[in-house]
Protein backbone atom coordinates (compact mmCIF):
# COMPACT_ATOMS: atom_id res chain seq x y z
CA UNK A 1 0.00 0.00 0.00
CA UNK A 2 1.77 3.49 -0.68
CA UNK A 3 1.34 6.17 1.90
CA UNK A 4 1.46 9.65 1.13
CA UNK A 5 4.01 11.25 3.06
CA UNK A 6 4.05 14.86 4.48
CA UNK A 7 7.71 15.27 3.49
CA UNK A 8 8.07 18.54 1.60
CA UNK A 9 11.52 19.76 -0.44
CA UNK A 10 13.05 23.26 1.21
CA UNK A 11 12.13 25.55 -0.97
CA UNK A 12 16.16 26.91 -0.61
CA UNK A 13 16.39 23.21 -2.69
CA UNK A 14 13.66 23.98 -4.93
CA UNK A 15 15.15 27.52 -5.46
CA UNK A 16 18.41 25.84 -6.48
CA UNK A 17 17.19 23.28 -8.81
CA UNK A 18 14.56 25.82 -10.39
CA UNK A 19 18.09 27.71 -11.20
CA UNK A 20 19.63 24.90 -12.59
CA UNK A 21 16.53 24.49 -15.02
CA UNK A 22 16.82 28.15 -15.93
CA UNK A 23 20.57 27.49 -16.86
CA UNK A 24 19.15 24.61 -19.04
CA UNK A 25 16.77 26.46 -20.81
CA UNK A 26 19.27 29.01 -21.58
CA UNK A 27 21.93 26.96 -23.07
CA UNK A 28 19.65 24.47 -24.84
CA UNK A 29 18.68 28.17 -26.62
CA UNK A 30 22.05 28.97 -27.18
CA UNK A 31 22.82 25.05 -28.54
CA UNK A 32 20.16 25.49 -30.77
CA UNK A 33 21.20 28.59 -32.28
CA UNK A 34 24.89 27.13 -32.24
CA UNK A 35 23.63 24.08 -34.47
CA UNK A 36 21.68 26.23 -37.24
CA UNK A 37 24.67 28.38 -38.21
CA UNK A 38 27.05 25.25 -38.46
CA UNK A 39 27.71 23.55 -42.16
CA UNK A 40 29.50 20.53 -40.70
CA UNK A 41 26.41 17.62 -40.31
CA UNK A 42 28.23 15.98 -37.74
CA UNK A 43 28.71 18.51 -35.51
CA UNK A 44 25.47 20.46 -36.05
CA UNK A 45 23.89 16.80 -35.21
CA UNK A 46 25.78 16.65 -32.24
CA UNK A 47 25.18 20.19 -30.87
CA UNK A 48 21.40 19.43 -31.71
CA UNK A 49 21.66 16.10 -29.70
CA UNK A 50 22.82 18.80 -26.62
CA UNK A 51 19.71 20.75 -26.72
CA UNK A 52 17.48 17.77 -27.35
CA UNK A 53 19.25 16.22 -24.37
CA UNK A 54 18.85 19.73 -22.21
CA UNK A 55 15.31 19.76 -22.81
CA UNK A 56 14.69 16.53 -22.21
CA UNK A 57 16.22 17.00 -18.21
CA UNK A 58 14.28 20.16 -18.14
CA UNK A 59 11.27 18.29 -18.33
CA UNK A 60 12.62 15.53 -16.06
CA UNK A 61 13.90 17.72 -13.18
CA UNK A 62 10.17 19.79 -13.50
CA UNK A 63 8.34 15.93 -13.26
CA UNK A 64 10.76 14.79 -10.40
CA UNK A 65 9.68 18.50 -8.40
CA UNK A 66 5.99 18.11 -8.97
CA UNK A 67 6.14 14.41 -7.54
CA UNK A 68 7.53 15.66 -4.91
CA UNK A 69 5.32 18.44 -4.45
CA UNK A 70 7.33 21.66 -5.10
CA UNK A 71 5.08 23.85 -6.98
CA UNK A 72 7.22 24.34 -10.51
CA UNK A 73 6.59 28.04 -12.52
CA UNK A 74 6.89 26.72 -16.02
CA UNK A 75 7.87 29.36 -18.63
CA UNK A 76 5.33 29.18 -22.20
CA UNK A 77 7.74 28.31 -25.28
CA UNK A 78 6.22 31.65 -26.58
CA UNK A 79 8.28 34.05 -24.11
CA UNK A 80 11.39 32.28 -24.80
CA UNK A 81 11.12 32.26 -28.49
CA UNK A 82 10.94 36.29 -28.29
CA UNK A 83 14.35 35.83 -26.15
CA UNK A 84 16.49 34.10 -28.93
CA UNK A 85 18.25 36.60 -30.85
CA UNK A 86 19.17 35.40 -34.86
CA UNK A 87 21.87 33.63 -35.36
CA UNK A 88 25.53 35.77 -35.94
CA UNK A 89 27.07 34.73 -39.64
CA UNK A 90 30.43 33.60 -38.84
CA UNK A 91 33.60 31.65 -41.28
CA UNK A 92 33.72 27.98 -40.98
CA UNK A 93 37.01 28.23 -39.62
CA UNK A 94 35.76 31.04 -36.91
CA UNK A 95 32.65 29.02 -36.46
CA UNK A 96 34.02 25.82 -35.34
CA UNK A 97 36.60 27.80 -32.90
CA UNK A 98 33.84 29.38 -31.16
CA UNK A 99 31.44 26.44 -31.00
CA UNK A 100 34.01 24.45 -29.29
CA UNK A 101 34.72 27.13 -27.11
CA UNK A 102 31.13 27.83 -26.13
CA UNK A 103 30.64 24.45 -25.71
CA UNK A 104 33.95 24.34 -23.32
CA UNK A 105 32.85 27.20 -21.45
CA UNK A 106 28.73 25.96 -21.29
CA UNK A 107 30.13 22.10 -20.23
CA UNK A 108 31.89 24.04 -17.14
CA UNK A 109 29.22 25.75 -16.04
CA UNK A 110 26.61 22.80 -16.62
CA UNK A 111 28.98 21.46 -14.30
CA UNK A 112 29.32 23.55 -11.56
CA UNK A 113 25.37 23.97 -11.22
CA UNK A 114 24.91 20.35 -11.08
CA UNK A 115 27.04 20.16 -8.53
CA UNK A 116 26.04 23.17 -6.42
CA UNK A 117 22.55 20.95 -6.10
CA UNK A 118 24.21 18.11 -5.76
CA UNK A 119 26.29 19.32 -2.58
CA UNK A 120 22.85 19.99 -1.08
CA UNK A 121 23.14 17.48 2.37
CA UNK A 122 18.72 17.44 2.81
CA UNK A 123 18.26 16.33 -1.59
CA UNK A 124 15.57 13.85 -1.73
CA UNK A 125 17.24 10.93 -2.69
CA UNK A 126 15.35 9.86 -6.00
CA UNK A 127 15.88 13.51 -6.95
CA UNK A 128 19.72 13.19 -6.04
CA UNK A 129 19.97 9.69 -8.04
CA UNK A 130 18.16 11.84 -11.22
CA UNK A 131 20.48 14.68 -11.26
CA UNK A 132 23.55 12.51 -10.81
CA UNK A 133 22.42 10.35 -14.11
CA UNK A 134 21.94 13.88 -15.69
CA UNK A 135 25.35 14.81 -14.57
CA UNK A 136 26.67 11.61 -16.12
CA UNK A 137 25.38 12.06 -19.21
CA UNK A 138 26.22 15.66 -19.91
CA UNK A 139 29.64 14.58 -19.49
CA UNK A 140 29.22 12.53 -22.01
CA UNK A 141 28.08 14.35 -24.61
CA UNK A 142 30.76 17.09 -23.98
CA UNK A 143 33.21 14.22 -23.95
CA UNK A 144 31.38 13.04 -27.56
CA UNK A 145 31.97 16.24 -28.62
CA UNK A 146 35.09 17.45 -28.32
CA UNK A 147 36.30 13.69 -29.63
CA UNK A 148 34.34 14.59 -33.02
CA UNK A 149 35.74 18.08 -33.36
CA UNK A 150 39.01 16.72 -32.66
CA UNK A 151 39.08 14.20 -35.61
CA UNK A 152 37.61 16.61 -37.49
CA UNK A 153 40.93 19.01 -37.10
Amino acid sequence: MIKPTAFRLPQYLVDKVSFLMNILKCEKQKYEIASISIQDKQLRDSISWLAQESNQYICELTSQLKSIGAIVAIDSEEDNQSAVPAPPVFTEAQLSSNVIQFCKDSEKMLISAYRVVLNEPYLVEGLRTLIRQQLNGIMYAFLQLKLLYNLKK
